[in-house]
């Protein structure tokens, strides 16, 4: 009967650790997608960096409100004419004192019009 218990034990406390890894991976992906989604807003024609940061908020509300709490954006404008947007934030979690920060950089070049001649 003792040894049912630790395997229940066991089992219950893979089954939690692999649903949190679950939610970590998918706060992961989302991160990486909001960055993508705001670089590309901010590396278009006449965009500014506003643009990206509200592009990737909005992103995050859209497609996973839930998922990735405090997010934080941060869209800069770096050498070499590229946009780079980063986002990090938390993912859910299941054990009460884990902390687990996920954090995704994306970056775009600007385009820019060049005439010809």
């Amino acid at each position: 009967m003792a040894e049912f218990v630790v395997c229940l034990f066991a089992f219950f406390l893979l089954v939690i650790a692999g649903v949190q890894f679950a939610l970590w991976s998918h706060a992961s992906h989302l991160a990486r997608a909001a960055a993508e989604q705001g670089s590309q807003f901010a590396s278009d024609y006449g965009s500014t960096e506003t643009a990206g940061t509200q592009a990737a908020y909005q992103f995050i509300a859209m497609t996973g409100p839930g998922t990735l709490t405090g997010p934080v954006v941060k869209t800069t404008t770096g050498p070499g004419d590229v946009a780079q947007v980063t986002v990090t934030g938390r993912t859910q979690a299941l054990i009460p004192w884990l902390d687990l920060t996920v954090s995704a950089t994306s970056d775009t070049p600007i385009q820019e019009y060049r005439p010809s001649g």
